[in-house]
C-alpha cells in the first residue's frame, strides 16, 4: 500500500510536491532495478520565492519513504577546497545512515575518514562514491545555491547526471534572477535542462489564496481582501518579500528587502543606473519608446544602457513587454531618487508623452493621456496637468475606463488655477462633474454619481451657453434614480430638449439618446422608440458615429419590448458595428454584452453564449472589470436556468464579484439561492436590497421576490408583491412586460389560494387585464422567446385559477420551458405532472415526476425536489430511493471534476493546462479551488477523495 504524507505543505506549491513525489518513488523503485539511473530536479527562482522551503518538504518527505536525504550548501564565497558542497554533504549522508547502511561501500570509506587525499578527494573519486552509497541505499542529494558553485562542483553535477548507474535522486536549486547573461552556470543549466532525466520546476510567486494564507499563517489573522490585492501587488507573490512587508512598520521598502533586491542595480555603470532610475520614475510597465525620447540619449547609448540593465536582470522582457524584474525593484530604485531629480524626470516624461495624445486610437489616447496628466502633475505643470486630465477624461470615456472619471475631478480642482481654461478645452466648468458623473453612471456608485449631478447643476451659469445647460441636464435625466436636491429626471429632459432647441446639434442627440433611455426605464417603449428613432436622425445629420452608436443601441430595447424582436436583434449589431466604427471600445463591449443577453432569451443559446465569452475574453485584455462581469452575467444566468449551479456560483465569484457591482451581485446572489431552495438566505438579501432602495417593485425585482415567498410559503406577501408588480406595468404598451407580469401573479394566486389564502378580485381582474393585452399582442416573432414562455405559463396557472383542465397548456409552457434550460423546464413540468395526475393519465404524470424529481435532485434544485415528493405522496406515485447523502464531489463544478479525474492520474499543471486547453495559470486555479472545496491539503489527498467517492458509487450501482 502507498503511503501517504500528513506534513504540512509549502503554500502554493502542490504542482512541485506533486512532481517531487514522483521522483522519489521512481528513485525508490528503481532500487530494485537492474537499471537504475540518476534522476534530476531542477528547482529555479528568485531569491526568497521559497527553493529552501521546497527542499526542506521533499527532505521530510523523502524520511516518510525511509530514502536517505543529504544537502550541500554553494556559497557566494571564493573560498573552500574543490568540491567543497559535494563532500559535506556525502559526508553526512555515511554519517547519518544509521543501519541504511551495515558496511560504508569501499569507494566511500574515505568520506567517513578526516581529510581525504589528493585521489580521494578527486572527481572520480566523488563520482565512485556517490554511486556507491546510492547502490547500497537510495538517497537524495540536494545542491542549493548552484548560481553560486565553483567550477569543481558544476563540473561534478554535469558528470553525475551523466555517468551515474544507481537510484539516485539529485536535486539542484538556483536563483534565476542570479542568471544574467554571461553567468558561468548557464552552460550546465543549458545541459541539465536538455537531459531527458531532468525535471524542471520554476516557482513562481504565490496567488491571492497563497498570499492569504501566508499572511494569515503570520500575523494570525486573515486580512481584508484589499490588504491582500495590495499585498500581492507589491510582493509578486514573492513569500519573503511578502512577509517582509507584513513586518514592516511603514509602506516603505523595508531594510533588508531594499538591500537584497537592489544587489544588481548598485553594480550598474552611471548610464545604465541612470536609466534605470527614469524608468522607475515612469511606472511598472516599460514603454520603451517613451523610455528613449524621455532619456535623452542618443540610440546607441541608449540601447547599450537599456541591454546592461536587461543582462543585470534589473529590466525583464517578456515578448515586447518590458517591466522591472520586480515591483519591490522598481520601489527600492524609486525610493533612492532624490526629489529634485524626480522632478526634472517627471518633466521629461511629460514631454515625451506630450506628443502622443491627441493621436491614435482610443486605447493609446487613454494610455498615454492618464500618463502624462501624472507625470505633468508630478512634475508641477499645473496647465499642462489640467488640459491632460480632461484629454485623460475624454479618452477613458470611449475606452470604458472608470479611473477616466478621477482625471474629470483632477481638471475640476484645477479649473480655477488655469487662465482660459474653458478656451483651452472647449468646455464650461459644469462639464467637468458632468462628464465625471456619466463615466461611473454604471459603476455602483450612485452616492458619487449623485453629488456630481448636483455640483454639475451648481456650478451652471444662468445667463450662460444653453447648450452646456443642457449638457448637464441631459445628465440629470439620464440617471438611475431621482438625484435628492434636484428637479425631477423627467422635468430635466423636457429642459434639456428645449434648451437644444430644433437645429441638430450633438446636445440635442444627447437629449434625445437620454430621454429614450428614461421611457424605456419607465416601460413606455414607443415613446422611447420614437425619441429614439429621431436621435439616430440627428446624428446622421451631423455625422456623429459615435452618437449613431449610442442612438441606435437605445433603439434596439423599445423595439424588443414591443415585440419586433429580429428587428432589434439587427438594430442592436447595427450598434455593435458603428461603436466599433467610432472606436468606442466601452460602448462596444456594453452593446454586445446586451446583444448575447437578447441573443439568449430569443432562444439563440450557443450563438449568445459564445458572444457573451468574447466579450468577457475582450475586456479581460482591456482591464475593465465592470464589462468582464456584464458579458459573464449573461452566462453565470443561463447556468442557473440550466441547472448548473456549481459552475454559474465559480463563474460568478471569477468573473463577476471584482468588479464590486453591489446592485447586480445581489440580484445574481439570490437567484443562486432560490435555484438551490435557499429561500430564507435569498429573502435576508432581498430586503437588503428593498432598505436600500434599489429593489423597487417591477419586472426587474418582483418576480424573485414572488420565488423567494412562494419557498417559504408566505402567501399574503406574494399576492402583495403581485399586485405592486401589476401596478407597475398597468401603464405599459409592452405585451411582453405584461406576459411576465402575468405569469408572476398568476403563479402567485394559485399558490395562495392553494394554501387557503384566496386571491383579490381586483388582483384578478388586473391580472386578467394583463394577460388580455398580451395575448392580443402576441405574434409568432416572440411568442416562442423566454418571454413567450412565461405567455404560455401565465395562460396555464390562469386555467388553473379557474379550476379548468390546462394539460395542453402545461404540455406547451413545458415545451418551450425547455429551451431555456432545465431548471427553467422544472416548473412547467411539475404542473403539467400534477395535472395529468389529476385528470386520469398517471402513467405519464408518473413518468414525469419521477423523471422531474430526478433531475431536481442531481442540480440540487430541492424545493423542486420537495414539491415533486409532495405530489407524490398525494397522488401515491412511488418513487425510487434517492441517496440524500451529499457525495463530497457535488460540491465540484463540471470543469473542476474534469480537473480531479486528471489529478488523479497524477498530471500537473502544465498536463492539465494542455489536455483542458486553457492556460497554466488558470489551470493552478482550478486545482487550488478544487483542494480548498474538499477540503485536503495537497493532489494526493485530493486524488484520494475521488478514488473514494469512485468507489461509493460503484458499491451503490452494484447493489
Amino acid at each position: 500500500m502507498a503511503r501517504t504524507f500528513e506534513l504540512e505543505q509549502p503554500l502554493g506549491r502542490d504542482e512541485e510536491i506533486v512532481l517531487a513525489d514522483g521522483l522519489l518513488r521512481a528513485t525508490l523503485a528503481d532500487a530494485g532495478s537492474a537499471d537504475p539511473h540518476v534522476r534530476a530536479l531542477l528547482v529555479g527562482g528568485d531569491a526568497g520565492i521559497g527553493k529552501t522551503t521546497l527542499v526542506h518538504a521533499l527532505g521530510a518527505r523523502a524520511a516518510a519513504l525511509d530514502l536517505g536525504f543529504t544537502v550541500g550548501h554553494c556559497l557566494d564565497l571564493a573560498t573552500g577546497p574543490p568540491f567543497d558542497p559535494v563532500t559535506e554533504a556525502l559526508r553526512a549522508i555515511v554519517k547519518h545512515s544509521g543501519t541504511r547502511l551495515e558496511v560504508v561501500p569501499g569507494p566511500a570509506r574515505w568520506l567517513a575518514a578526516g581529510e581525504p587525499s589528493s585521489s580521494e578527494g578527486s572527481l572520480e573519486s566523488l563520482l565512485l562514491a556517490t554511486e556507491a552509497l546510492a547502490r547500497a541505499a537510495p538517497f537524495v542529494l540536494a545542491l542549493e545555491d548552484l548560481h553560486w558553485a565553483d567550477t569543481t562542483v558544476r563540473d561534478f553535477t554535469l558528470a553525475l547526471l551523466r555517468t551515474c548507474r544507481a537510484p539516485l535522486l539529485l536535486v539542484v536549486t538556483l536563483r534565476t534572477d542570479e542568471l544574467t547573461r554571461r553567468h558561468p552556470v548557464r552552460p550546465l543549466l543549458l545541459e541539465l535542462t536538455r537531459s531527458p532525466a531532468t525535471t524542471r520546476a520554476d516557482l513562481e510567486g504565490l496567488d491571492t489564496d497563497g498570499v492569504a494564507q501566508l499572511a494569515q499563517r503570520r500575523t494570525g489573522h486573515t486580512l481584508p481582501a484589499l490588504a491582500v490585492s495590495q499585498l500581492l501587488e507589491r510582493s509578486a507573490g514573492n513569500p519573503l518579500h511578502v512577509e517582509e512587508l507584513l513586518s514592516a512598520a511603514d509602506i516603505a521598502v523595508p531594510l533588508l528587502l531594499h538591500d537584497l533586491l537592489l544587489r544588481h542595480a548598485d553594480k550598474l555603470s552611471t548610464g545604465s543606473a541612470r536609466l534605470a532610475r527614469l524608468a522607475s520614475v515612469g511606472g511598472s510597465t516599460i514603454d520603451v519608446e517613451v523610455l528613449r525620447e524621455a532619456s535623452g540619449l542618443p540610440d546607441p547609448q541608449f540601447q547599450t544602457a537599456l541591454q546592461e540593465a536587461l543582462d543585470a536582470n534589473v529590466i525583464v522582457r517578456v515578448r515586447d513587454r518590458f517591466t522591472f524584474r520586480h515591483a519591490l525593484l522598481r520601489e527600492a530604485i524609486h525610493d533612492d531618487v532624490l526629489p529634485h531629480e524626480r522632478s526634472k524626470m517627471h518633466a521629461a516624461y511629460a514631454a515625451a508623452l506630450r506628443g502622443r495624445v491627441e493621436s491614435g486610437t482610443t486605447a493609446e489616447r487613454w494610455q498615454f493621456g492618464a500618463a502624462l496628466a501624472l507625470h505633468a502633475y508630478a512634475g508641477h505643470d499645473i496647465p499642462l496637468t489640467f488640459r491632460a486630465s480632461v484629454w485623460a477624461g475624454l479618452a477613458g470615456k470611449q475606452y470604458g475606463a472608470a479611473g477616466a472619471a478621477d482625471h474629470f475631478e483632477r481638471a475640476l480642482e484645477l479649473w480655477d488655477r488655469v487662465p482660459d481654461a474653458g478656451a483651452v478645452t472647449g468646455l464650461v466648468e459644469a462639464d467637468l462633474p458632468r462628464l465625471a458623473a456619466k463615466v461611473l453612471a454604471n459603476e455602483g456608485v450612485g452616492d458619487r454619481v449623485q453629488d456630481l449631478l448636483r455640483r454639475a447643476v451648481a456650478l451652471l451659469d444662468p445667463y450662460g451657453d444653453p447648450l452646456a445647460a443642457c449638457r448637464v441636464y441631459t445628465a440629470v435625466g439620464s440617471s438611475w434614480g431621482e438625484v435628492p436636491e434636484l428637479i425631477s429626471r423627467a422635468e430635466a429632459l423636457e429642459r434639456a430638449i428645449t434648451l437644444a432647441g430644433d437645429e441638430p446639434s450633438r446636445e440635442l442627440a444627447e437629449a434625445l439618446i437620454a430621454s429614450s433611455f428614461h421611457h424605456s426605464n419607465l416601460e413606455e417603449y414607443g415613446l422611447a422608440l420614437r425619441l429614439a428613432s429621431r436621435a439616430i436622425s440627428v446624428a446622421d445629420t451631423l455625422g456623429a458615429k459615435d452618437l449613431l452608436a449610442e442612438a441606435r443601441w437605445e433603439l434596439a430595447d423599445p423595439l424588443f419590448n414591443l415585440g419586433r424582436c429580429a428587428e432589434a436583434l439587427t438594430v442592436y449589431r447595427d450598434a455593435v458595428k458603428s461603436a466599433q466604427a467610432a472606436d468606442e471600445p466601452g460602448m462596444s463591449l456594453e452593446a454586445r454584452g446586451e446583444l448575447a443577453y437578447f441573443m439568449v432569451i430569443c432562444g439563440l443559446v450557443d450563438d449568445g453564449l459564445a458572444l457573451a465569452r468574447q466579450v468577457r475574453t475582450d475586456a479581460e485584455r482591456a482591464g475593465l472589470p465592470r464589462f468582464v462581469a456584464f458579458g459573464a452575467e449573461q452566462e453565470v444566468e443561463w447556468l442557473v436556468w440550466d441547472g448548473r449551479f456549481a459552475d454559474a456560483e465559480a463563474l460568478f465569484e471569477e468573473a463577476c464579484l471584482p468588479a464590486k457591482q453591489d446592485y447586480r451581485d445581489r440580484w445574481m446572489r439570490v437567484t443562486l439561492l432560490l435555484a438551490r431552495g435557499e429561500a430564507r438566505s435569498a429573502l435576508a438579501i432581498e430586503e437588503e436590497g428593498i432598505a436600500a432602495g434599489t429593489a423597487q417593485p417591477g419586472v426587474g425585482h418582483s418576480p424573485r421576490l414572488i420565488d423567494a415567498c412562494e419557498e417559504v410559503s408566505d402567501h399574503q406577501r406574494m399576492l402583495a408583491t403581485a399586485q405592486a408588480l401589476l401596478a407597475t406595468t398597468a401603464h405599459t404598451d409592452s405585451p411582453l412586460r405584461l406576459a411576465l407580469a402575468a405569469s408572476c401573479s398568476y403563479r402567485a394566486m394559485v399558490a395562495a389560494r392553494a394554501a387557503g389564502v384566496p386571491p383579490a378580485e381586483d388582483l384578478i381582474r388586473t391580472a386578467a387585464d394583463a394577460l388580455d393585452v398580451a395575448q392580443r399582442h402576441a405574434t409568432s416573432e416572440w411568442s416562442q422567446t423566454w418571454y413567450g414562455m412565461h405567455l404560455a405559463l401565465a395562460e396555464a396557472f390562469e386555467a388553473q385559477l379557474a379550476c379548468l383542465p390546462a394539460i395542453a397548456q402545461w404540455r406547451g409552457a413545458a415545451e418551450l420551458a425547455s429551451r431555456f434550460g432545465r431548471y427553467t423546464a422544472l416548473r412547467p413540468q411539475l404542473e403539467l405532472a400534477r395535472e395529468l395526475l389529476a385528470h386520469g393519465a398517471r402513467e405519464e404524470g408518473k413518468e414525469i415526476l419521477i423523471r422531474l424529481r430526478h433531475d431536481a435532485h442531481a442540480m440540487g434544485a430541492r424545493w423542486y425536489e420537495e414539491q415533486a415528493t409532495l405530489a407524490a405522496r398525494r397522488f401515491r406515485v412511488p418513487l425510487p430511493q434517492v441517496d440524500a447523502r451529499a457525495g463530497p464531489l457535488n460540491v465540484l463544478t463540471r470543469r473542476e471534476r474534469e480537473v480531479l479525474d486528471l489529478v488523479s492520474t497524477g498530471a500537473t499543471d502544465r498536463a492539465i493546462a494542455t489536455a483542458l486547453f486553457i492556460t497554466e495559470k488558470t489551470a493552478s486555479t482550478h486545482v487550488g479551488r478544487v483542494l480548498a472545496k474538499l477540503g485536503v491539503a495537497n493532489r494526493g489527498q485530493a486524488a484520494a477523495v475521488a478514488r473514494a467517492a469512485d468507489g461509493a458509487t460503484t458499491a451503490r450501482d452494484e447493489r
